[in-house]
């Protein structure tokens, strides 16, 4: 818990990602810790992954500036941001959280897809929580919030 000083937010369109900026924040404020905030951009694999992706990259500045205004909101003014391209978003945060030495990684989820898998997490937390070498926290809206249709975007 002492050692929590360096706190890694994958960003993303979904609010439920600005609420892990701000619960990071919130715990990174009275440490003086570090939010390191991370949008990765997925490349299909029938791209080459250095392509130039203008739109996606227009977009992932547009993420990038709502989570450090959200970060600057929860208190928290020591922030570095990072836009990365990937062919998948879990190796790259891991390998983020591992070149930054990070200790704890605050991922929002998008909500669940389908009545059949309530408690799904999804494909990239589940990656994370298997191959991170810190702490993971899992930010997810209420039940009641996601059950009555509510809609996650900006």
């Amino acid at each position: 818990m002492d050692s929590w000083q360096r706190f890694l937010v994958p960003v993303s369109l979904d609010r439920v990602s600005l609420e892990a900026v701000h619960v990071a924040g919130a715990v990174a404020k009275p440490r003086r810790g570090t939010l390191h905030l991370l949008h990765v951009i997925e490349v299909g694999r029938s791209l080459p992954l250095n392509i130039e992706l203008e739109h996606e990259s227009r977009r992932a500045q547009q993420v990038i500036e709502r989570a450090r205004l959200a970060a600057a909101d929860a208190g928290c003014s020591n922030v570095r941001t990072a836009v990365v391209q990937a062919r998948e978003a879990g190796p790259a945060i891991l390998e983020e959280a591992r070149t930054h030495h990070i200790d704890v990684i605050v991922l929002g989820l998008p909500p669940f897809q389908g009545e059949d898998r309530p408690f799904a997490i999804g494909p990239t937390a589940e990656f994370l929580l298997r191959h991170a070498p810190c702490e993971v926290w899992l930010i997810r809206r209420p039940m009641r919030d996601i059950s009555r249709g509510g809609h996650e975007g900006p």
